[in-house]
């Protein structure tokens, strides 16, 4: 089996809910960052041989919206494209795909990532209006929203994910003010990397007309302070301790890779970024999900040979602040080194895009503050994680 490599990634800076990137469609998020990567790495649009696309939040984006991406980006006809839903590691989980088709010989240049709108979700209507509904007394219809009942809500125990996360933190007993300090934290950390323009090499201004862009994240608050973060509400339990400030953003935005073989590096002429070692998925109940990535990266670790002490540096999406908190007392990482230029609470996290970030993210720290080695990893609803073990060349 093949070695696989990590050529080159680009993402779109997130826009805040119904901000800046409201009516901008997943697809064309997508088909520009699929342009400028091959533009980049002065690629053909024929040098492509698949691209696969983590979107979860379908409803009402049209059909397969990672070949439509592919085909406004100039991707041939004859190239072939999928969207692949392990809710928010579903942009990890495009990238593993990919580089399982490179390593088992199938294709040796895969574009893959994530894309997500969730602004633009749509209201679901109950389905028996399609058949006729005669009489609603005791069965009331009701209307739905799609970013909820299909990202954000586990069907099985009726919660959504904010309760699980507090109900996880009350059980190891997180204190909110240590929370309260990884979402400050995570603000600093991720303005301070863009005033030091720790992005700009790989984070692409998206135009959103002839005269305007946006320029960087748009859910960064370089102005927040604790006595602004102290005094928020809970919003998922009475009992908390999660509030706004330490539930990640709803957001808009995508982000993409280009992976390759060995092969593929040498037939175009192509520089590779980093060499993936390792990737693992692992389950866990769903009321359980902000546990999985532990259990993901004591299975990658054990893949990889690698142990925690030789680990540089290490990115775990921050869907709440209790995922950092579990890092780091369960895992003993240091904060240090846990999501460096910030995560999730400061960046935004567009369900489908944020795996492919983080991915990214992990070879941009490693580049900008002079490490080797990274892991990746990202929870998901109904109780799971992916994991991705990465080394620089």
């Amino acid at each position: 089996m093949t070695d696989v490599y990590i050529v080159d990634y680009l993402r779109i800076p997130f826009g805040r809910f119904g901000k800046s990137l409201k009516d901008v469609s997943p697809v064309d998020m997508s088909s520009f960052l699929i342009k400028e990567i091959l533009k980049r790495n002065n690629l053909s649009p024929d040098n492509i041989e698949f691209v696969v696309m983590g979107h979860v939040i379908r409803a009402g984006t049209g059909m397969n919206t990672a070949r439509h991406a592919a085909i406004k980006a100039g991707i041939p006809y004859h190239t072939d494209a999928m969207n692949v839903d392990m809710v928010c590691a579903s942009g990890m989980t495009a990238i593993i795909t990919g580089s399982q088709y490179i390593k088992a010989g199938s294709y040796d240049l895969v574009v893959a990532g994530g894309m997500e709108s969730m602004s633009k979700s749509p209201f679901l209507i109950d389905s028996r209006i399609r058949w006729g509904i005669k009489h609603l007394v005791g069965n009331e219809m009701k209307i739905e929203d799609s970013m909820v009942h299909d990202g954000l809500f586990d069907p099985i125990h009726n919660v959504l994910m904010g309760e699980i996360a507090d109900r996880i933190a009350q059980k190891y007993g997180a204190p909110r003010e240590e929370l309260d300090e990884i979402a400050l934290e995570s603000h600093m950390r991720a303005n301070k990397a863009w005033e030091n323009g720790l992005f700009k090499d790989h984070v692409l201004p998206f135009p959103l007309n002839k005269e305007f862009s946006l320029e960087k994240d748009e859910g960064i608050r370089p102005n927040l302070n604790m006595e602004k973060i102290k005094n928020l509400s809970y919003i998922f339990t009475k009992e908390g301790p999660h509030t706004a400030a330490s539930s990640s953003q709803l957001s808009d935005g995508a982000a993409i890779v280009l992976i390759a073989s060995s092969k593929a590096l040498k037939k175009f002429g192509l520089e590779p970024k980093a060499k993936v070692i390792a990737h693992e998925y692992v389950g866990v109940p769903p009321t359980e999900y902000p546990l999985a990535p532990i259990k993901a990266v004591k299975k990658i670790l054990e893949k990889s040979g690698w142990s925690i002490d030789k680990v540089d540096f290490w990115e775990n999406n921050e869907a709440f602040a209790i995922n950092s908190y579990l890092m780091h007392k369960l895992l003993g990482i240091d904060y240090e080194i846990l999501n460096v230029h910030g995560g999730a609470i400061a960046v935004g996290h567009p369900l489908g895009a944020s795996g492919a970030r983080i991915v990214g993210e992990i070879l941009n720290v490693l580049e900008k503050h002079g490490g080797s080695r990274g892991i990746a990893s990202i929870c998901h609803g109904l109780g799971g994680a992916a994991a991705m073990a990465v080394e620089l060349l």
